[in-house]
């Protein structure tokens, strides 16, 4: 299960419940997502990340049973919304014209968010107890990847906790399972601290259905390859106590994320 701030939890369950009433697929993404796979020290939120299966001009239907339930609209964030208990939750409309145009354009901030990777979101979220009775869909880690290397290479200078949760997906993909171990890492000459990187190159390139997902993708790798690239000075830090080693052992797993995307 995945700790959660009892706000969270509260404003999950009735968010869940009015999607189920209604009808409408709601997939949790974002940390909290994260955390479903990852439990990492330093990653903490308090933000709710949510996708739903509505268009922005569909999303009334949702928001007027939580508003009925006391929750409020962000004044500043459109996406945003607020539990009677103070959790903020963020609402994604993600229905299947955004994902046919590929973006959600915010009226009210004028501002466009890229839709990409949410086809697999909806198609590959599995059911995870998120708390004892609270049972909600989450994507597969190499999803979640596809979502943060879009988000940072979007807004890189803004999305730098996207890029430390992709470094974190990357140090321990696949570290509690045997396909570190599996003839496709062997066969490749991958060494054990590259194999996630490997492994999520290779599972990234299977997901990567489109030419907008695949190219999002190598843009990243071209951005964090660039000999000119460096990592943020508290990213560098949390990685391990020598910079030096981290800078190493950072590149060779970038080339084993690239090898394994092809």
């Amino acid at each position: 299960m995945t700790p959660l701030l009892p706000e969270q939890a509260d404003a999950l369950r009735a968010l869940q419940r009015v999607c189920d009433e209604l009808g409408i697929d709601v997939v949790v993404i974002g940390a909290i997502a994260l955390r479903v796979w990852i439990l990492h020290e330093y990653r903490v939120t308090e933000d709710i990340d949510v996708a739903v299966a509505l268009d922005l001009d569909e999303l009334q239907v949702l928001t007027v049973r939580l508003a009925f339930l006391g929750w409020r609209p962000d004044q500043r964030w459109e996406p945003r919304w607020h539990s009677p208990h103070g959790a903020r939750v963020d609402l994604l409309p993600i229905g299947l014209r955004a994902r046919q145009k590929r973006q959600v354009v915010w009226p009210r901030a004028e501002t466009t968010m890229r839709v990409l990777g949410y086809e697999h979101v909806f198609q590959d979220a599995t059911v995870h107890e998120l708390e004892p009775g609270l049972r909600m869909r989450v994507p597969p880690l190499p999803v979640l990847a596809l979502l943060k290397i879009v988000a940072y290479v979007d807004e890189p200078a803004t999305r730098q906790k996207d890029l430390e949760d992709i470094l974190v997906i990357i140090d321990t993909y696949e570290e509690d399972t045997e396909r570190r171990f599996s003839d496709e890492v062997l066969d490749a000459g991958i060494q054990y601290d590259e194999a996630g990187a490997f492994l999520l190159g290779r599972d990234l390139q299977a997901r990567c259905t489109s030419a907008y997902e695949a190219d999002v993708v190598r843009r990243f790798l071209g951005r964090v390859s660039d000999p000119d690239f460096q990592l943020p000075a508290h990213v560098a830090r949390r990685r391990v106590s020598d910079e030096e080693g981290a800078e190493s052992m950072l590149g060779r797993q970038l080339a084993a994320l690239a090898r394994g995307f092809g």
